[in-house]
């Protein structure tokens, strides 16, 4: 009975090991089925490829895709398989692409320096954003025909055809651990390329939208064998029903999709800037459960998204998936190598940005800008003016009166030192870059007294809707208007009364002391973007003169033949004074310096110093001067003034 009681233990016991080996060699093979690819992106490089600010002439450590490709060099050590991928917006946007494109634009035999750079880092495939459209379809196919790697777009056609304009797609034949994958790549841009670049486009593309695209062909490459299928989708997260420029949430929808790589918003996915969207899920970065990656902009982070792979009997299945955005801010190195390959182009936008222009009388900055009359938008509309006023005369439209329209462009859409400030004295073309950030061409249009208005009730969405009797704290600015939509018209008067709804706020407009009809007409001197449509200020604008002439380049000639910029504010707009039951704040409660608020920014550029975080609270009730801004900001730091 002994012996038998020992011979069961003995065998439970063997038993016991032989199911722990078994389940230890089991979980291993299991282990090793589990393959791990990574992909990795970047999107909206805009050709900051070195890691400097030609806008402020210094160098910086938080952006440039020298300093992004070692962090893809890492990523590559780290991982043994890996793909990379561009979101488009690549050669438009710092002062060194304005130099490819406009100012010594790259000829045959030439490779743009922005395509050299990814060249030389291995890219895998990119996709066009919106401002590659933005020099004309020659322009682009030029830029574009040194690439050694694909480049697709599936939304954009041949006009009034079904025939893509570009390659809709690539499938990459790869491999992982050894195995052979295919991977399917396709890539979107905005339709609103259509609207936005409509004079270089118009009869000759179309775009249509992307989740329905992919509609269409995600199907047809499983057909052809993907075996994985990545969108690359310049397109940010919008989860309106009628999404369509920021179309990421409704693409993640589409079957068959199984990653994508996301740009247009200059933000980051997966971040706290998408909480609280239903489907969207920020600790693991998916959407619908769709892993997703979204890289900031300018080269200032790369996107990872890892795939964990398993191939049974040649069918390949994603079993898990997650995604990051990794900083190179506070990272030691950048890519030598194509620092010294674009060294004679960086050296060229030197020299241009440090052109001399002339003198500026006055102090240029945008501080305040979203909230009153400002000297560097009157300088911008002066210009404009100046120069319309002499390409009318004699004209059949010389007996309309004249207006002008322009915009903040930089007013913290980018964090605390994303604003304009130019000190007092000698000026240069970089400076001029900082007032008037973008390649825009000049443009009049007619407009009569209705659509007058129109424009001016949607740039007024840059305030919230202030309930006067409300006690609790309301917010003013509504920060997620962008300051470039926030047009100062010079030449005629207006109020915006801020308690009443959108489409409801322009008061007391008038021209020369009378009251603005609908049977009246102007004309309005613009820029290209504002006249195709962007920013939904018009509608079918009705435009008048056409020009070559850069808007930036109407500002220098302006200081050059008016002997320095000296601007004068008209104090032509303002807010309705109205009284309030409670407090009117810049922002409830700081966010910190990734969304600080103009005034929070201003403090800083100014006093130097982050501390004592505060409330700013602006006096609605007050009447505007000359110097009324002044007096309405109570709650503000006094030495700021001195």
């Amino acid at each position: 009975m002994k012996i038998k009681r020992n011979f069961s233990k003995l065998f439970i016991f063997t038993l016991a090991v032989v199911l722990t080996f078994s389940m230890v060699v089991l979980a291993e093979a299991r282990a090793s089925d589990i393959h791990e690819l990574v992909i990795m992106g970047t999107t909206d490089v805009h050709s900051y490829i070195m890691p400097y600010d030609y806008l402020n002439d210094s160098e910086v450590d938080h952006f440039g895709l020298v300093q992004t490709a070692t962090l893809i060099d890492q990523t590559r050590a780290n991982n043994d398989n890996t793909l990379l991928f561009d979101a488009g917006d690549l050669i438009q946007g710092s002062l060194l692409a304005n130099i490819e494109a406009v100012v010594n634009p790259i000829q045959e035999g030439q490779v743009h320096a922005t395509i050299n750079a990814m060249n030389m880092i291995g890219y895998d495939a990119t996709i066009l954003g919106n401002h590659e459209f933005n020099f004309g379809l020659d322009f682009l196919d030029r830029a574009y025909s040194d690439a050694e790697f694909p480049v697709v777009n599936a939304n954009v056609y041949e006009a009034g055809t079904d025939n893509n304009y570009f390659t809709p797609y690539q499938i990459l034949d790869r491999e992982v651990d050894g195995q052979e994958i295919k991977v399917g790549v396709i890539g979107f841009a905005p339709p609103q390329i259509m609207i936005w670049d409509r004079l270089h486009l118009e009869g000759k593309v179309e775009a249509r939208e992307i989740a329905e695209t992919a509609q269409k062909f995600v199907p047809q490459m499983r057909a052809e064998g993907a075996d994985i299928i990545i969108a690359v989708a310049h397109t940010g997260i919008d989860p309106s029903d009628d999404a369509s420029e920021n179309a990421a949430y409704h693409l993640a929808q589409v079957e068959g999709v199984d990653a994508m790589l996301l740009g247009h918003e200059h933000r980051r996915f997966p971040s706290t800037d998408y909480e609280g969207i239903p489907g969207v899920d920020i600790e693991r970065g998916t959407i619908h459960g769709v892993p997703a990656v979204m890289p900031g902009s300018w080269g200032s982070h790369l996107g990872a998204i890892n795939l964990s792979l398993t191939n049974n009997n040649g069918a390949w299945e994603i079993v898990d998936a997650r995604s990051e955005v990794m900083g190179v801010e506070g990272r030691e190195g950048t890519d030598q190598a194509i620092v010294e390959a674009t060294e004679n182009k960086h050296q060229e936008t030197l020299d241009f940005v440090r052109g001399d222009v002339g003198e500026t009388f006055t102090s240029l900055n945008t501080f305040f800008s979203r909230v009153t009359d400002n000297l560097t938008t009157q300088l911008v509309n002066d210009a404009q003016l100046w120069f319309a006023e002499t390409h009318f005369e004699g004209s059949e439209y010389a007996d309309l009166p004249i207006l002008s329209a322009a915009a903040p462009f930089k007013a913290g859409r980018h964090g605390a030192s994303y604003y304009t400030d130019v000190t007092a004295g000698g000026i240069s073309v970089g400076d001029v870059a900082e007032i008037y950030i973008y390649d825009n061409t000049l443009q009049v249009v007619k407009v009569d007294g209705d659509e007058l208005r129109g424009w001016l009730e949607r740039a007024a969405d840059n305030f919230n809707q202030i309930d006067p009797s409300e006690t609790e704290d309301q917010v003013l600015l509504d920060y997620g208007f962008r300051g470039f939509n926030f047009e100062h018209i010079e030449g005629v008067e207006y109020q915006i009364d801020v308690t009443q709804p959108s489409g409801e706020r322009i008061v007391n407009l008038t021209y020369d002391g009378e009251a603005v009809t609908s049977d009246m007409e102007f004309l309005v001197v613009t820029n290209n973007y504002r006249a195709s449509g962007g920013g939904d200020h018009l509608v079918d604008a009705n435009v008048v003169y056409t020009g070559t002439e850069v808007n930036r380049e109407v500002v220098i000639d302006y200081i050059r033949e008016s002997g320095g910029a000296d601007p004068q504010l008209t104090h032509n707009w303002s807010i309705l004074p109205v009284e309030t039951e409670g407090r009117v704040v810049f922002r409830s409660s700081p966010d910190g310096a990734d969304n600080m608020t103009d005034f929070e920014s201003a403090r800083i550029n100014h006093i130097g110093s982050e501390d004592d975080w505060g409330l700013y609270e602006y006096d609605l009730s007050y009447e505007e001067s000359s110097s009324g801004l002044f007096n309405r900001i109570r709650s503000f730091f006094s030495n700021l003034f001195s």
